[in-house]
């Protein structure tokens, strides 16, 4: 079990490096494809548009010199959103409805991101389809994900996030499934573990699932505590959603650890 075709967004900020070696090293391990996608978001005037597309060519080279290393075949998409009449968002999600996953960074909201929108990883774990592989924009990670922790609560998100991450999870040498609810939990919350267990172990994963109350901490600070404890390489959660202010944005859980991670996290809409 395989991913067949990755994406990676590609750019000129400084997280690109460290979002395409987590791309290249899941491409090399699942032998599939590496596509780049470069999107020239920037208004501009017509006799400006060669100087874009020469960086966009600057950033081919470098994102197949990375791939080449590992010998990762790779493919390039480039979008003008000028010409096009889409903006990167949409750009971004529409090409992922044809690969199986996606590889973003972190948002550096003490950066110059450089026309990138700061909600771009909330916008494309919810309209991409797909599910969003998030690099934080700052340290240096393994890319082999061999301590995984799993965020499981039930419904169709986690179901998502858990089917949508076996190829990951099946080469793991730990998969720790955590259930965290607030104080006092509830009746779903209880039978969570004998359910997910059983199912999981069919897959003969190496696994091991306990359930958590949060108590004082928040779900997203415990979940991080907890990666932090066991050295996961990797989280993996569904990431639910709600309506604020007549926009649909992620939970409180997901939104926090979009801010706040500290390790790739995978996410499931």
């Amino acid at each position: 079990m395989n991913y067949k075709s990755i994406l990676v967004h590609i750019d000129d900020r400084p997280t690109c490096s460290t979002r395409t070696a987590a791309a290249v090293g899941l491409a090399a391990q699942h032998q599939s494809p590496l596509t780049g996608i470069y999107i020239i978001s920037q208004m501009y005037f017509s006799h400006h548009r060669a100087e874009f597309v020469a960086r966009a060519e600057a950033a081919r080279k470098k994102f197949e010199e990375q791939a080449a290393k590992v010998k990762v075949r790779t493919e390039w998409i480039l979008v003008d959103c000028q010409t096009s009449r889409i903006d990167l968002i949409n750009a971004l999600n529409l090409h992922a409805h044809y690969h199986d996953l996606l590889v973003l960074s972190q948002t550096d909201s003490s950066a110059d991101e450089q026309g990138v929108p700061d909600n771009l990883p909330e916008k494309a774990v919810l309209g991409s389809g797909r599910p969003v592989l998030i690099v934080p924009y700052a340290g240096r990670f393994k890319n082999e994900y061999k301590q995984i922790l799993m965020a499981w609560r039930g419904g169709p998100e986690s179901c998502r996030a858990l089917h949508d991450s076996m190829p990951i999870l099946r080469r793991a040498d730990h998969v720790r499934v955590v259930t965290v609810h607030g104080p006092g939990g509830d009746e779903a919350f209880h039978a969570h573990k004998a359910d997910i267990s059983q199912h999981m172990a069919r897959y003969e994963l190496p696994l091991s699932c306990e359930k958590r109350v949060s108590g004082d901490l928040s779900i997203g600070d415990l979940l991080l505590n907890m990666t932090a404890d066991c050295g996961a390489d990797l989280l993996v959660m569904g990431a639910t959603s709600q309506t604020r202010r007549g926009q649909q944005t992620l939970g409180e859980t997901g939104r926090h650890l979009l801010k706040c991670m500290t390790l790739p996290v995978l996410m499931s809409h």
